[in-house]
């Protein structure tokens, strides 16, 4: 998820969602709230999906399950063709979700808040929030089914061993920057990215973690595992950089665009998929050694994040909803 400077991956995306300074989620100034126009849960229009504004997605077996603004949380169970809205409380901005199997998810957002479901995302409930600390989270990710990390604004950092049951808070580095983003590297082995270029490894799953010399001051906002076990770590102003040994060293990878990246995925054939502002969706056929521009020229479109999609797709997350995307050749998303 990311930041330029002091702000997630939202405030990239609208900028009427202020900052992650303690201001509460939005739509555009004036503009009705699009919950307000949903249904409680149920099956959405295609017309009401291209309004939303979706932050990450993440499968959960065959299904696939996006949150955003307003704290809504869709599905879909045909690999993006149709979406009904879950049941959930209601919520503010919604920004990561992940799932430790396929029935057990979690999402993250602002107020601190943290969601658990067991019926692969049908249903929602609270686990977690500390809106008094005015600190956004903004990624999750389960080792299993019972430890699991969140971490957001400011250098929060959350951890549970019992399924999220629980949740202790603690201060993994001096500096209050963002933490923008966690993956799992291998086995015990995990990476998170943040704010001013920080990069920490843990490889111990999380007891320990120590800051990595980074290859670039400005802000990283998520990184994605290759299929030959190499890194990928993305951020402001297009800037890609990849570690063949496990965070360890890391090498600038050449990128044309100067468009900021928020997200990115590994499709099922290995494919690396990384999108972000200005409608960018660069591919990588060679475990993110180079990228090439997939093709939009939809300027006014930010694209926040990528899942797999059917058939070798990406779908692809940001402020029109969710968009299959062929990756395979230079064509823009419908």
């Amino acid at each position: 998820m990311g930041k330029a400077g002091a702000a997630g991956r939202a405030f990239l995306l609208i900028v009427a969602i202020a900052s992650l300074a303690g201001c509460g989620p939005a739509g555009e100034p004036g503009a009705p709230s699009e919950s307000r126009v949903l249904p409680a849960s149920g099956p959405l229009r295609a017309e009401t999906m291209k309004r939303l504004l979706l932050i990450d997605g993440a499968r959960a077996g065959n299904r696939i399950v996006a949150v955003g603004d307003h704290g809504y949380i869709v599905l879909s169970d045909d690999d993006g063709a149709s979406w009904r809205r879950a049941r959930a409380p209601e919520a503010p901005l919604l920004t990561a979700l992940t799932f430790a199997d396929d029935q057990h998810g979690w999402a993250v957002g602002h107020d601190e808040l943290i969601l658990a479901t067991s019926d692969a995302g049908e249903s929602w409930s609270a686990q977690f929030s500390a809106p008094a600390e005015k600190r956004p989270l903004l990624d999750v990710l389960f080792l299993d089914a019972r430890h699991g990390i969140a971490v957001g604004a400011y250098g929060a950092y959350y951890e549970t061993a019992d399924a999220g049951r629980t949740w202790s808070a603690r201060k993994i580095t001096p500096e209050d920057r963002h933490l923008n983003g966690i993956v799992r590297l291998a086995d015990s082995r995990l990476l998170i990215v943040g704010e001013s270029g920080t990069i920490l490894l843990s490889t111990d799953a999380g007891r320990e973690w120590k800051p990595i010399a980074s290859p670039y001051k400005g802000s990283l906002f998520g990184a994605v595992v290759a299929a030959d076990g190499s890194v990928v770590a993305f951020g402001l102003r297009g800037k890609i950089f990849r570690s063949a040994d496990g965070g360890e060293s890391w090498q600038a990878v050449e990128n044309a665009s100067t468009a900021t990246l928020m997200g990115g995925a590994r499709l099922a054939d290995g494919t690396l998929v990384l999108v972000g502002g200005a409608g960018t969706v660069l591919v990588s056929h060679d475990a993110g050694r180079s990228f090439a521009l997939a093709g939009s020229a939809e300027t006014a479109r930010v694209y926040s994040s990528a899942i797999a999609g059917a058939n070798g797709a990406a779908l692809v997350l940001g402020d029109s909803g969710a968009r299959v995307m062929a990756v395979g050749a230079a064509q823009a998303p419908r």
